[in-house]
C-alpha cells in the first residue's frame, strides 16, 4: 500500500510504503539492523520505525526524520529488505484451528481501539511516557505490560491480525534432542501370552551415538550400498562384543541398543543426502539418486536441433533365413530419436556389435528416405507418415561409436557437431533410453526366443531353442512398432509448444515433427542420398569382370549405362578393372560405384543370376559364405561313394578274371580285325531283342485295354429311345 510520495528540497523523488522493511545502517540514533516502517506523518516529516531485532525486552516505535531517511536511501545506507514471517502465520482461514483464531480475535479486540487511532503510533512514539496505553488498560480491565506484548507481536508480524496466532506450533522444541532418562523411551513390545516378559532394553546414550557413527562411517558410507541391519550386526560385534559375552554368561538380555534406535539415530546423526551420497557409487547416485536439474529439452529449441543416438543387445535370439534351425545369436539395435519432438528418425538392426561400423549404418538411415526403407520389408507407407530424411544441428552419441579417426573425418563435416556423453552416464541420453524401455515392454519380450531382459539361470529353458524368426522378421516388426510410436499421443509434448493447440493436432511426435516443419521452425538439414552414402560409408573396390560388376564370387551387379556391355567386353579380352564402391550392409540388393575415376557413384543393383541374395542382410550372406566354406572342406565321401567303388573294383576283377582265361593273342590286329562287322551283329541282335520284348508288351497292353472295354459294355444301361411320330 503506497504511503507518501513527497518531493523535499527538491530532491528525486521517492516512495516509502508501510510495513516496508528496511536494512537501516549509520543512522544517527538507531543501531544497525532491520527495521519496519509502521506509518509516516508527511506533515511532521516524521517516520516511525520498529526494531525488529531478536530482543525478548518489549520495545518501543521509534520517530526519525522524513529528510534524512531519504538522504539515507541516496547514500544507500539504507536499503529495501525483506522480513520472513514464521510458518504458522502463513496459513489460510480454513486451515486455522478455531481455539488459535478465538484467541487471536481475543487478543486484537484489546487492541483494536488503539491500532485504530490515526496518532496513537504518533503519541507512542514521540512520548517518553505514554498515557494513552495505561487509561486503555484500565478501560479493558487489564494490565498495561500485556497491551504491550500484543502490540509488539501486531508490530513485528506487519500490523495484521494473523500476527496474533498463538505460536503453539514451536511448543515444546521440536526437533531439538532431549536427554534421556532411565525409563526405556517408545512403546513397549506387547505380548499375548501370559507371564511371558520381555527385556526393557536401553535408551541411546552419547556414547552410544558415537559409536553408531562409527560404524556408519567404517562399514555404510564406502561408496557401496549396505543394509541398515547388516551395518547393524558389525556394530555389535565390533563395540558390543563384552556386553553381549557377559550378558550370555548371566543368562539375561544384552544391554544394547535395538535396530530400532540405531536407525532412528542414524537418520539424526548424518545428513539424509550425504547418507545416500556416500552409500553408493557416483556414477550409480548419477544416474539414478541425484535430484533432477531440468527438463530434456532445455538445450534443444526445435526439431532437428539435437539427435540423440546409442544401441542396445535385443534381448531376444534370431535364427538364420537360410536354415530356422541354425541360430546365430541376439541382433544390436541402433535408434536416432529428435530430442525435442521424441520422433524417431531412424533405426538399423544387424549382428554388429556396438560399432563406427554399425553406428554409419543407422546414419545412413536417418538420413534417407523412409518410404524405400520400408517398401524392403513390405511395408507400404507415405512419405508423410515417416518424413525424417534430414541432418540435424548437433548429435549426440558415445564416444563407443565414433572414438575412430575415420568417423570424426566422416561425420563431423556432414553434421556440424558432435556431443559425447560421459561413460556410465545413460541418463543424458534419456529419450532414447526410455524408447529402448518401450520397444521391450510393448514387442520383444513376447517375441519367440526372448530372453526378457533376465540372466540365464541353470535350470530354466534357454530362450535360444525357442528361436524362430529371422533377422528381416525382427526388423519389420521393429518398424511397425516406430510408426506406432511416433503416432502415440505423449503429454509432454502438450506443453512444449502452442502450434499443437493452435492447429488442434493431437500431441504426438509426427504432429509435432510436421507442424514445425510447416511453420521453418526447424534445424533440419537436406543431402543427396548418393552424397550422405559417399561421406558415411566406407570405400571398399569391385571389380568389372565379363559377367558383371563382381562383388564376391556369388555377387554380381550390373546398371543401365548405355556402355555397360562394352566395359564387359573389355574386361573379358583385357582383363578385369578395379572399381571404388560404397556398400550398404542393410541390402545387399544395390552398391553405389563409382565407373569412371572422374565421376561420382552410380546406383549399381543385383543380377539375376544372384537373385538370391536380394534383399539380405550382410549377416545372411557371411553366414552363406561360412556354409560354403564348411562344406568346402568336409570329406566328399558317403556310403553309396564306397559302395559304389567296391562295385566298381569287383567288376573290373571279374573281367580281368574273364579275361585270362581266354587264350592269349599275339598280335593287336587279332584282337580289333573285323571290329565294325562285329559292332553291325550286336547292334542288330540288340534291335531284334528290342522289338520282341515291345511286341510282348504291346500285346499285353491290347489285352488289358480289351478286358476294360468288354467289362464296361456289361456295366452300360441303354436307354430306349422315345418314337418319332411318322406324321410329324
Amino acid at each position: 500500500m503506497l504511503l507518501a510520495s513527497i518531493n523535499v528540497q527538491e530532491k528525486e523523488y521517492m516512495q516509502v510504503e508501510i510495513n516496508g522493511v528496511w536494512d537501516v545502517n549509520n543512522f544517527d540514533g538507531l543501531s544497525n539492523g532491520l527495521y519496519r516502517l509502521l506509518a509516516s506523518y508527511k506533515e511532521d516529516g516524521l517516520l516511525i520505525l520498529f526494531d525488529l531485532a531478536e530482543n525478548l525486552s518489549l520495545q518501543k516505535p521509534v520517530a526519525v526524520s522524513l529528510e534524512e531517511f531519504l538522504d539515507g536511501i541516496e547514500r544507500k545506507d539504507i536499503k529495501p529488505s525483506s522480513f520472513t514471517l514464521p510458518f504458522y502465520l502463513l496459513s489460510s482461514e480454513g486451515d486455522i484451528p478455531s481455539e488459535h483464531i478465538k484467541r487471536r480475535d481475543d487478543q486484537f479486540e484489546l487492541i483494536e481501539e488503539l491500532v485504530n487511532e490515526p496518532y496513537f503510533l504518533f503519541e507512542v512514539a514521540v512520548s517518553q511516557r505514554c498515557k494513552i496505553i495505561p487509561a486503555h488498560a484500565r478501560r479493558k480491565g487489564t494490565y498495561v505490560q500485556k497491551l504491550y506484548r500484543i502490540l509488539n507481536q501486531y508490530w513485528r508480524y506487519g500490523q495484521d491480525v494473523n500476527g496474533l496466532l498463538p505460536a503453539y506450533k514451536n511448543s515444546g522444541g521440536p526437533g531439538e534432542p532431549r536427554l534421556a532418562g532411565l525409563k526405556k523411551r517408545g512403546a513397549p513390545i506387547q505380548l499375548s501370552t501370559p507371564g511371558m516378559s520381555a527385556a526393557s532394553g536401553k535408551n541411546a546414550s552419547e556414547e552410544d551415538k558415537k559409536k553408531f557413527l562409527k560404524a556408519i562411517k567404517k562399514y555404510a558410507l564406502k561408496g557401496r550400498s549396505m543394509a541398515i541391519s547388516h551395518v547393524y550386526n558389525k556394530m555389535l560385534n565390533e563395540f558390543y562384543a563384552n556386553e553381549i559375552l557377559q550378558a550370555e554368561k548371566d543368562a539375561r538380555s544384552p544391554l544394547v541398543p535395538s535396530l530400532r534406535s540405531f536407525r532412528y539415530w542414524v537418520k539424526k546423526l548424518i545428513p539424509q543426502s550425504e547418507f545416500i551420497k556416500k552409500s553408493t557409487s557416483s556414477g550409480d547416485f548419477d544416474r539414478n539418486k541425484r535430484g533432477l536439474r531440468g527438463s530434456t529439452i532445455d538445450h534443444a529449441e526445435v526439431p532437428g536441433s539435437y539427435f540423440e543416438l546409442d544401441a542396445t543387445v535385443l534381448d531376444v535370439h534370431i535364427v538364420s533365413e537360410f536354415n530356422r534351425n541354425h541360430v546365430i545369436g541376439r541382433p544390436t539395435l541402433y535408434y536416432v530419436i529428435d530430442k525435442v519432438s521424441r520422433m524417431i528418425v531412424g533405426l538399423h538392426v544387424s549382428m554388429e556389435y556396438a560399432s563406427w561400423r554399425a553406428g554409419r549404418q543407422v546414419l545412413v538411415n536417418s538420413f534417407s528416405s523412409k518410404k524405400d526403407f520400408c517398401a524392403r520389408y513390405g511395408i507400404d507407407i507415405k512419405e508423410e507418415d515417416w518424413p525424417c530424411r534430414h541432418i540435424p544441428q548437433r548429435l549426440l552419441c558415445d564416444r563407443g561409436e565414433f572414438i575412430c579417426k575415420d568417423a570424426e573425418e566422416r561425420a563431423v563435416p556432414l553434421i556440424g557437431h558432435l556431443s559425447f556423453a560421459p561413460p556410465y552416464r545413460a541418463e543424458k541420453k534419456g529419450v532414447v533410453e526410455h524408447r529402448f524401455h518401450i520397444l521391450n515392454e510393448s514387442l520383444i519380450h513376447e517375441l519367440m526366443g526372448t530372453t526378457r531382459g533376465i540372466k540365464y539361470i541353470r535350470g530354466d529353458k534357454d530362450p535360444r531353442m525357442d528361436a524362430a524368426l529371422t533377422l528381416k522378421e525382427v526388423t519389420q516388426m521393429i518398424i511397425e512398432d516406430v510408426l506406432i510410436q511416433n503416432s502415440k499421443t505423449l503429454d509432454a509434448l502438450a506443453a512444449q509448444t502452442t502450434l499443437l493447440i493452435e492447429s488442434q493436432l493431437r500431441p504426438t511426435p509426427l504432429n509435432y515433427w510436421n507442424v514445425h516443419f510447416k511453420k521453418h521452425l526447424h534445424s533440419l538439414n537436406k543431402a543427396n542420398e548418393a552424397e550422405i552414402r559417399a561421406r558415411l560409408l566406407p570405400v571398399e573396390y569391385v571389380s568389372m569382370t565379363s559377367k558383371g560388376i563382381r562383388l564376391n564370387d556369388d555377387m554380381y551387379y550390373e546398371c543401365d549405362r548405355p556402355e555397360f556391355e562394352d566395359w564387359k567386353t573389355i574386361a573379358r579380352n583385357y582383363g578385369r578393372s578395379k572399381m571404388e564402391a560404397l556398400i550398404d550392409s542393410d541390402n545387399s540388393s544395390f552398391i553405389f560405384v563409382r565407373l569412371q575415376p572422374l565421376e561420382g557413384f552410380t546406383r549399381c543393383r543385383l543380377m539375376q543370376r544372384s537373385s538370391i541374395f536380394e534383399e539380405r542382410h550382410k549377416a545372411d550372406i557371411l553366414y552363406f559364405k561360412d556354409w560354403k566354406k564348411l562344406e568346402g572342406v568336409r570329406p566328399q565321401v558317403s556310403t553309396r561313394t564306397v559302395e559304389a567303388h567296391a562295385r566298381r573294383k569287383s567288376i573290373v576283377e571279374a573281367a580281368k578274371q574273364e579275361v585270362q582265361e581266354l587264350p592269349k593273342l599275339s598280335k593287336k590286329s587279332d584282337k580289333i580285325k573285323g571290329m565294325k562287322d562285329r559292332r553291325r551283329e550286336y547292334v542288330s541282335n540288340a534291335r531284334v531283342e528290342e522289338k520282341i520284348d515291345y511286341d510282348d508288351y504291346v500285346t499285353s497292353a491290347d489285352n488289358s485295354v480289351s478286358r476294360i472295354s468288354e467289362e464296361r459294355k456289361e456295366k452300360v444301361i441303354s436307354i430306349l429311345k422315345r418314337k418319332k411320330d411318322s406324321d410329324k
